[in-house]
């Protein structure tokens, strides 16, 4: 059990006249860090602060000490919390709902899976636990796998004020489902839904987002293990009645639409939900997709409207787009945000990616079938590609796209990238933080935006990593450019306050972690 040891109270700064503005903030003694684990406090989509979690000691061969800090927005500490705990503990996740933080923690020596709810002064609010068992093995495989600075949030999700939830894959014998876990962090209250019935005993499920009401999922379900591709469902749960409130699927459809991003509409009571349509006998597995489809849905689970863009007729207007689905020397389109103006237009940034042929793969195949094995290395390989942003009108109809280009990166190699799926692919990319977009700021509501991405450049001049950044201001784009010159370890870059961001690095060797401000343009 953890041994709180020190709450400290608000910085004078944070209350004074004049809060001292720093560009640069450094923490020593850092024993181990993941930055991904760190995010921004945004309070009515104004940056307010920031927070970390990292070691900051070794008490014993069985102890460390680890340190909660929380830092405003000009990199001045607010709050800081150490507590000791087993040297097998890991942090794998954290999430920030406006009013809380929650940390997910594997404890190895106790078997279990702990979420810790603090509030925004660092003192410890609730603490739920659960073991983890077979049942959860395959989650914790991804978790040893893919645990890394650049690996995405996957499990945990906020629930606005109300708390936070997470959806865990479970594996019983040859049956796969789901469950879906709310903590809340208003009062200690957790519950658990587990979907019933035969047709769950197959089932995939993806978190795509929420509104005040619902928890949205994308599943994909089987009959039996290896049937085909599946069916795709868009299914609300309430986490207030602790019930799915609807399950929607293609079976009265023209079309099979699977969904891969949902926007809530603010107080409208509905959603959007965007993804690609195919044919409706088409395996969604192998085959092309026709197009993108856009569907208006109240909360109750009723559709509201549906908009169809074919890659064939009204996407290829403005991208040169083939039948499949692919835009020349981009690939697929992986959608990243969808963003709404007030005055009546519709921005959707893509991210492409494709498969490649891969040298290295080929001649590790060759190789080992010269020598009597026949094991596959991977003939492909997946990169990640340029950045689209596309335009659409109120009725959601494609108007204009922009393709900004960037270098490629390798995602995926090896034999996943011969037979997945495109949509797994994409999946994939994105739990291992394979993609460039890293995220939107801004007021859209006075349409005004920032879309920011990374990239890695090698010209004449400089060679290394970039970050850069498409600004709307209502009426044009433009575009700004910075260059991430460091010796770090590790880095990631977060939002900041109007005209900046904040660049987080941490110095392995050095046992620190560093902060700064950077004004993008």
């Amino acid at each position: 059990m953890i041994r709180q040891l020190f709450t400290a109270a608000l910085f004078v700064s944070m209350f004074a006249t004049n809060i001292h503005a720093q560009s640069k903030l450094t923490v020593d003694k850092v024993y181990s860090a993941y930055l991904r684990n760190s995010g921004a406090i945004i309070e009515q989509g104004q940056i307010k602060g920031y927070f970390y979690l990292y070691q900051s000691d070794k008490i014993d061969r069985h102890t460390n000490e680890y340190t909660l800090q929380i830092i405003d927005e000009n990199l001045n500490k607010v709050q800081e919390i150490k507590f000791e705990d087993t040297k097998k503990l890991s942090l794998l996740e954290s999430a920030y709902n406006g009013g809380s933080l929650s940390f997910l923690f594997k404890n190895e020596e106790e078997k279990m899976l702990q979420m810790k709810v603090y509030d925004l002064d660092g003192k410890l609010k609730y603490t739920y636990s659960r073991p983890y068992t077979k049942k959860t093995d395959a989650l914790m495989t991804q978790y040893e796998t893919l645990h890394t600075d650049e690996g995405m949030n996957q499990t945990v999700f906020n629930l606005g004020d109300k708390g936070y939830i997470s959806v865990l894959p479970l594996r019983d014998g040859r049956e796969q489902t789901y469950e879906v876990d709310m903590y809340s962090s208003e009062k200690k209250k957790q519950w658990t839904y587990i979907p019933d019935g035969d047709d769950q005993k197959y089932a995939f499920a993806e978190y795509l987002g929420s509104t005040d009401s619902l928890v949205i999922l994308e599943v994909i379900r089987k009959n039996k293990r290896m049937s085909g591709s599946g069916t795709a469902h868009l299914v609300g749960i309430n986490p207030m009645t602790k019930k799915k409130q609807f399950d929607i699927d293609d079976e009265n459809d023209k079309f099979t639409f699977v969904p891969s991003s949902v926007l809530p509409v603010k107080g409208a009571g509905k959603f959007i939900a965007m993804g690609n349509y195919f044919d409706k006998d088409a395996n969604i597995a192998k085959d092309a997709s026709k197009g993108l489809a856009i569907y208006e849905i109240d909360n109750s689970g009723t559709i509201l409207s549906k908009t169809y863009n074919s890659w064939a007729v009204d996407i290829a207007k403005h991208l040169p787009t083939n039948t499949k689905g692919k835009i020349d020397n981009i690939g697929y389109l992986y959608i990243q945000k969808m963003i709404p103006t007030s005055n009546g237009k519709f921005f959707i940034v893509g991210e492409g990616y494709k498969k490649q042929a891969s040298a290295g793969g080929i001649a590790l195949t060759a190789l080992g079938a010269m020598s009597g094995s026949y094991g596959n290395a991977g003939v492909t390989k997946v990169v990640v590609t340029d950045l689209i942003v596309m335009e659409f009108d109120g009725g959601y109809k494609i108007k204009d796209a922009t393709i900004y280009d960037k270098t490629n990166n390798t995602a995926v190699a090896g034999p996943m990238s011969d037979y997945a799926s495109q949509h797994a692919l994409a999946m994939y990319i994105k739990m291992t933080g394979g993609f460039d977009y890293e995220f939107t700021t801004g007021n859209p509501e006075d349409n005004n935006f920032i879309i920011c991405y990374s990239d890695w450049v090698k010209t004449s001049d400089y060679k290394g990593a970039t970050f850069n950044a498409i600004r709307y201001n209502g009426t044009k784009f433009s575009q700004d450019k910075i260059e991430l010159k460091s010796k770090a370890s590790r880095m990631k870059v977060l939002p900041a306050k109007s005209g900046s961001i904040m660049i987080m690095e941490y110095f392995k060797k050095d046992k620190k972690l560093e902060f700064r401000l950077e004004k993008l343009g």
